[in-house]
């Protein structure tokens, strides 16, 4: 992408995303004029920007921008405001998500490099102008990230699998452990918890939107895993569903590691 492009980027939510997006166009492009705006701002004070990035759900506010504007977002669903963006013809509206994060969110932990390699899913609607996707495919990659292209349907199938649910049950498995083992009992545990409960710190008030806008998806995954647990339990005494559950988990986490390139 050539220096002219995006010299003018709003971004809308400076939290761990915004913030690292904001660090990353400083470090490509240093004479990029960024404006950051609080969440709940008046977006008119975007409307000067080739590019806003809302970096939060945020629905309600996209009419406010000035015609010509290209926006984007980076929210882990993507049907509902592919959806209502799709309501306000005079946006030029790409979804997207970066496939990147921390253990903890917020701008302290906002980083320039917190996209290098990692996957970013646009999401453009059919009608969508091929120039647009184009340039915003352009600023990924700026960033440091891969971009992948996709329907939001699509995407919200996959991430409900690889990313959703993994969030729900390591919450659900540090609950149920801490209930059942407490202050006392956790001290006897090792890195096995540890790593497996890596997401558990994640905070709850971004989880609830995640989980209401893409509910359909997440209930058949919870209930695939709810059953495969009912499995395993069902048949703690034989063993069989252990044999075919580990043996089918290693082959996967084979795969996803092949996937990562390790």
């Amino acid at each position: 992408m050539s220096d002219s492009d995006f010299r003018r980027i709003a971004i809308v939510g400076v939290g761990l995303i915004g913030g690292s997006i904001a660090m990353a166009v400083t470090r490509r492009w240093p004479s990029t004029r960024i404006t950051t705006l609080d969440l709940g701002a008046d977006l008119s004070g975007a409307a000067d920007a080739d590019l806003v990035v809302l970096a939060a759900p945020i629905l309600t506010n996209i009419d406010r921008l000035a015609p010509g504007t290209l926006v984007t977002d980076t929210g882990s669903t993507k049907r509902r405001i592919v959806a209502a963006a799709s309501a306000r013809p005079s946006i030029a509206f790409i979804g997207g998500h970066p496939m990147a994060g921390a253990a903890r969110g917020g701008l302290a932990q906002a980083r320039s490099d917190l996209f290098d390699g990692r996957p970013w899913v646009l999401t453009p609607a059919a009608s969508q102008s091929p120039a647009s996707v184009a340039r915003l495919e352009e600023f990924v990659k700026g960033l440091g990230a891969v971009p992948h292209i996709m329907t939001p349907e699509l995407h919200d199938r996959f991430v409900g699998a690889v990313s959703h649910l993994p969030q729900l049950a390591a919450s659900a498995l540090m609950h149920v452990v801490g209930e059942l083992a407490g202050d006392a009992g956790l001290e006897l545990a090792g890195a096995g918890l540890h790593d497996t409960t890596r997401l558990a710190t994640s905070p709850p008030d971004i989880w609830r939107d995640v989980a209401a806008t893409n509910q359909d998806v997440l209930r058949a995954a919870l209930d695939a895993l709810i059953g495969t647990l009912g499995e395993l339990r069902d048949s703690l005494d034989s063993g069989e569903a252990i044999d075919g559950v580990f043996t089918s988990a290693c082959r996967w986490r084979d795969a996803l590691q092949r996937a990562r390139g390790e």
